[in-house]
């Protein structure tokens, strides 16, 4: 694609989706407008999260993290406003906080693996289709994959009798002012220390880019939650995805404990079920309006960039499927499990980023994945 789609050609067709939608299910369209922008912003501000744990790792670069914290301090906040107007609005979050045990931290690292081998995490994998190339395929297919398995054998590992401990939340000991102070306080100490190990200072030097992203992302984000009432989350759009590609294959779903139970069979009776999921309607529209802003700005390649040699594509599907994998056991990605427990003051959040953060730099010990980092990373 070499010449630029005119914007209005590229918005016409998300527009039409959330008219058809909006006529069986409002709230759809909105969930669906809401992801088209997350998928505009992130290749637009090139905000994402693998390529900001790489340099801060290789080259103590701590500019993209810095944005990162920045999006988990004002998502912070905008849960707390939510909270604190419950009894206005009506609207009750839902609050994760994922049990510490071995499957939840083994999950992690190898989705921390898998993101420094796919070059991209959950989001970013969504948002590099922008670019085009069978690597982002690659990555995108072990993704779905991945998460797909995980949801056949995370039940399996949680039933175990393994070490098990509940995940501290800070709003159930300090209440809603006191959780909000000790997270942002917690933001604030590890943007010093950050700071100070880099030599960099937040603000200076990155551009305006990741940080208009990530507020951007922020809005949107709160957006969901109060549409759908709970965090955005990437990956189980993609579990639910695969469940339905297996199923049409063939699989038989009467096999798996979580399939096979009451829930697993709804999610599983029919297209509806599938496309009007709101984790599902949020991946389509991230795909959707990362490759039509890369149209729209004459960037998107059916072939890619660049060719990648087999070992790379290789590669790249195998991290995909570690990060799918993983990211069930643990409750989720950068999304859904760091950002979704830290703006539900849960301690998981911080500890799951801190062993994502130690697979990401033991591959990168094994060997730095060849490629460009993905659009928005």
């Amino acid at each position: 694609m070499k010449q630029p789609l005119s914007p209005a050609l590229a918005l016409a067709p998300a527009v039409a989706v959330a008219a058809a939608l909006a006529i069986r299910q409002p709230s759809s369209a909105l969930v669906w407008g809401l992801g088209c922008g997350l998928g505009h912003v992130l290749v637009r501000s090139r905000f994402g999260f693998a390529s900001g744990f790489r340099r801060l790792l290789q080259r103590r670069d701590a500019g993209s993290v810095f944005a990162q914290l920045l999006l988990a301090a004002l998502l912070v906040m905008a849960m707390a406003l939510v909270l604190a107007a419950e009894p206005l609005t009506g609207l009750r979050p839902k609050l994760l906080a994922t049990p510490l045990s071995l499957p939840f931290l083994a999950g992690a690292f190898l989705f921390g693996i898998g993101m420094e081998r796919a070059r991209a995490c959950g989001c970013g994998t969504l948002a590099a289709t922008s670019r085009g190339g069978a690597g982002v395929l690659a990555a995108l297919v072990g993704l779905v994959a991945g998460a797909f398995l995980g949801t056949l054998h995370a039940p399996q590992l949680a039933a175990l009798p393994l070490p098990r401990l509940p995940s501290p939340v800070s709003l159930d000991w300090f209440g809603l002012l006191g959780a909000l102070t000790v997270q942002l306080a917690f933001i604030a100490v590890l943007t010093m220390v950050l700071s100070r190990w880099s030599g960099q200072v937040p603000w200076h030097g990155e551009g305006r880019g990741p940080y208009g992203g990530a507020i951007a992302v922020a809005l949107l984000a709160t957006g969901l939650l109060l549409v759908t009432a709970e965090p955005w989350k990437v990956l189980w759009g993609l579990a639910l995805s695969g469940a339905h590609a297996a199923q049409a294959l063939g699989w038989d779903p009467g096999g798996s404990l979580f399939w096979s139970s009451p829930r697993g069979q709804a999610l599983l009776t029919g297209p509806e079920a599938w496309l009007f999921n709101d984790a599902v309607l949020v991946d389509l529209g991230l795909l959707y309006g990362a490759v039509a802003t890369a149209l729209a700005e004459g960037r998107f390649r059916w072939r890619g960039e660049r060719s990648e040699p087999l070992p790379d594509l290789a590669r790249r599907g195998f991290g995909g499927l570690l990060m799918g994998y993983g990211g069930v056991l643990a409750s989720g990605c950068n999304v859904n499990a760091f950002l979704g427990g830290v703006m539900s003051f849960s301690l998981h959040g911080w500890i799951w980023l801190a062993v994502a953060l130690a697979g990401f730099a033991a591959s990168l010990r094994l060997r730095p994945a060849p490629g460009p980092a993905a659009p928005s990373d």
